[in-house]
């Protein structure tokens, strides 16, 4: 019964980490481009961030990018180098 208590406070943890880590990108895109996304419209892998959202979103993101990028990097201390759209 420990080993199944462990491998979920490690999974809580892990899961904990990439919830937060949107929650900043979301509040850095409202802070820079006046708008929020779903968590849901957001995946990051391999220090890439990918966003699901509509064109004129993701022109404004765009005009934004190095501001959020480097607001993202200083909060959650991830390596997050580009953004790429859906």
């Amino acid at each position: 019964m420990k080993t199944i208590s462990s491998l979920l406070e490690r999974f809580s943890r892990s899961l904990g980490k990439d919830v937060l880590a949107k929650n900043v990108i979301i509040a850095c895109i409202k802070e820079y481009c006046g708008f929020e996304i779903s968590p849901d419209d957001i995946t990051i892998k391999d220090g890439t961030l990918r966003i699901k959202t509509s064109p004129a979103k993701k022109s404004e993101i765009n005009l934004n990018e190095a501001k959020i990028l480097k607001a993202v990097r200083e909060q959650t201390g991830q390596n997050i180098t580009k953004i790429l759209y859906n």
